[in-house]
């Protein structure tokens, strides 16, 4: 076991490692918010940082998980195994008003810091390049493929309108619900159609009643994407799209349910034939590990950055991290800026010195929580014995 005064001199270590990597970092960010490339589209994001990774000494693997944007770059050996996130994807006209150009480039420093100090520190490091969060979930496919299969934590860092070290997020299904009837003319033969809209309209009114009886961190919204062609034509063909959220997965699979009874009971007051079609990917909720969590926050705050942390359920949405959480210890803080995400004043942000500033302070602080589990078996003990549930 590391003492103190060594994990001391290796975080000191690993920010200065962070420090002096600032200009090729700056460049990183800069390049990645200059060419904003859509969800699996990433082709020079990904070829950008696995090259960085290669020029540093790390073994890389493009296309992992089958996803040509995706990859894995590794150093060092054995255990314990740290992943850094890395996301790069941006915004349909926006551009990275997510300030993925940041959360790409944190992880990466973070990952170079972290190499320059495994000879002190056993263990590896890997860099996960994770394509399209915005759309898509590429993280899905990636744990799915078992890519986080021996991996003993893993972190990102993402850009915020506040610092929050925990932030919940919901699990998410989606579902399409297509309705099959009879056209007939509205007027003249009413009697002979079967109103595929009416089923739509049915069951868009009885999930809307659901609604008053789920739980408060629960949610369930949706839009009609069809309802026929003309209003004299009973419309044949009717169709809609629903999300089904929850901050469990039992009871998410629980609300699907009630939502398909809807769904089905429409269909056989109608007299319509009724397809429900799933979205291939479910999210699933984020997993918080607060021991893991507290680590980072002790971290950032030792290099004078301070914490707004509210109440972690609050302004909730559902991310592909969740499912990282699912099987490994996992952290995504939110780091400060001035505006709101998805937002086009966000994306400049994204490019400001402050914003600079604060993905060379998240590299610091993952690197340093790198540190604490690399070099104290007794923490990485303890955020695992958490996160198994003891």
């Amino acid at each position: 076991m590391t003492n103190r005064g060594d994990v001391k001199s290796l975080k000191q270590r690993v920010q200065a490692e962070v420090d002096r990597l600032a200009p090729e970092l700056l460049a990183t960010s800069r390049f990645l918010h200059s060419n904003p490339e859509l969800a699996y589209e990433e082709h020079k994001a990904a070829e950008h940082l696995t090259a960085a990774l290669e020029r540093h000494g790390f073994r890389v693997t493009r296309g992992v998980a089958d996803l040509p944007t995706a990859f894995v770059g590794r150093t060092g050996s054995g255990s314990p195994r740290i992943a850094f996130l890395a996301e790069y994807d941006a915004l349909p006209g926006l551009g990275h008003a997510c300030g993925h150009n940041l959360i790409g480039t944190a992880s990466l420093g973070a990952a170079l810091a972290v190499k320059a100090i495994l000879g002190e520190a056993q263990g590896e490091v890997l860099l996960v390049g994770c394509p399209a969060e915005e759309k898509g979930g590429g993280k899905i496919d990636l744990a799915q493929a078992g890519v986080f299969a021996g991996v003993d934590a893993a972190m990102l860092v993402h850009p915020s309108n506040r610092t929050e070290i925990v932030k919940l997020a919901l699990g998410m299904r989606e579902m399409t619900v297509e309705y099959f009837g009879k056209a007939s003319h509205a007027a003249a033969s009413p009697e002979q159609g079967i109103n595929a809209l009416d089923a739509v309209v049915l069951a868009y009114t009885g999930i809307s009643t659901l609604r008053q009886q789920v739980r408060s961190d629960a949610r369930i919204h949706g839009i009609i994407t069809h309802g026929g062609r003309a209003p004299n034509i009973i419309p044949d063909y009717a169709a809609a799209r629903f999300y089904v959220r929850a901050l469990d997965l039992p009871y998410l699979d629980d609300l699907y349910r009630r939502v398909i009874a809807c769904v089905e009971a429409a269909a056989q007051a109608t007299g319509c034939r009724v397809k429900i079609t799933p979205a291939s990917k479910d999210y699933h909720p984020y997993k918080p590990v607060y021991s893991f969590a507290e680590l980072f926050q002790r971290n950032l705050e030792s290099l004078g950055e301070s914490v707004d942390q509210g109440p972690v359920d609050r302004e909730l949405g559902s991310t592909d991290v969740g499912n990282v959480s699912q099987v490994v210890p996992t952290i995504q803080p939110m780091s400060p800026r001035e505006v709101t995400c998805h937002m086009a004043a966000f994306a400049e942000a994204a490019l400001s010195d402050v914003g600079q500033r604060a993905m060379l302070s998240a590299a610091k602080a993952m690197a340093m929580t790198a540190v604490d589990l690399l070099a104290e078996p007794a923490t990485l003990a303890r955020v695992a014995a958490e996160f198994r549930g003891y």
